[in-house]
């Protein structure tokens, strides 16, 4: 029961605009196994449903630094593909690599201009990995560099799409840049000694930590209670949030923390726990 979660927190996140603009997202959490959870107002917002990014960071670094162990889990990828790190940014490592990824949105404040700098970096002769419709169907970044367009986790979840998606429809690259950038905002605040949290799967998680996990609400069950939200955004919030919330509440959670080992997709010559450490994992994928 120690091991067992205090309080969960599921952000529907947005990639929209700027990190100062209302952009869509939605936060639901609860506090305590009694707790059966609620849709979080952005604050000092009476008429405004829809938090902003920047307030989002606040809203997490204020959970973060309290002593109830908290999950929060967020609707984007928590990485790339494996090479990703040294094919684009020359560096080693996800942690270099999100520190690269958020120092370019740090400079533009927008996801697509982050994607349109890398595409245009000299060595991938206008073969860069972010597609858009221009460029849907352009494969040369991947043939010529060996990073793949889907990382395992993807390979193993319905409806799941690349994170170098950025056309018509759907697309989830725009969340990943700039949540990646939120993630390494709070691991710059770990490392000045301001939290202390785990990040799934790329950091060991060790009993009564917080810890950040990646979700997708496409796996979660069918959400009945509609009278607790409003919108597409409030019901992938609250779907999370009572998927997560149950297993909790059953003891199940802890075991969520094993990593898988998948037979499928994998790279040459690298460990499949090592792989998807890099990448990431969709949370509650099972």
């Amino acid at each position: 029961m120690s091991n067992m979660f205090d309080r969960i927190i599921s952000i529907d996140w947005s990639g929209k605009g700027r990190d100062e603009d209302p952009v869509g997202m939605r936060i639901a959490d609860c506090q305590g196994l009694a707790d059966a959870g609620r849709i979080q107002p952005p604050p000092n917002a009476a008429r405004r449903r829809s938090w902003r990014r920047s307030e989002c960071r606040t809203f997490l670094q204020n959970a973060l630094s309290k002593d109830e162990r908290t999950l929060v889990a967020m609707d984007f990828g928590f990485g790339l593909p494996w090479g990703s790190d040294q094919a684009i940014f020359g560096v080693k490592g996800w942690r270099e690599m999100i520190r690269q990824i958020a120092s370019l949105y740090a400079k533009v404040n927008k996801a697509r201009k982050v994607a349109e700098t890398i595409n245009a970096f000299p060595q991938f002769n206008d073969h860069g990995p972010y597609r858009f419709n221009e460029c849907r169907t352009d494969c040369r970044f991947y043939l010529d560099s060996g990073v793949a367009y889907y990382r395992l986790t993807e390979l193993a979840a319905p409806q799941a799409m690349s994170q170098w998606y950025m056309g018509s429809g759907g697309t989830v690259a725009f969340s990943t840049i700039t949540g990646l950038s939120a993630i390494n905002h709070l691991i710059d605040l770990r490392e000045k000694g301001r939290l202390k949290f785990a990040v799934w799967p790329m950091e060991l998680v060790s009993p009564g930590q917080h810890v950040l996990v990646e979700s997708y609400p496409a796996i979660c069950p069918p959400c009945i209670e509609s009278n607790q939200w409003q919108g597409n955004d409030e019901r992938d919030a609250w779907k999370v949030l009572r998927y997560l919330r149950s297993a909790n509440m059953a003891g199940d959670i802890e075991s969520w923390f094993e990593l898988p080992v998948l037979p499928f997709g994998r790279i040459n010559n690298v460990a499949c726990t090592d792989q998807i450490r890099f990448e990431g994992a969709i949370f509650g994928l099972r």
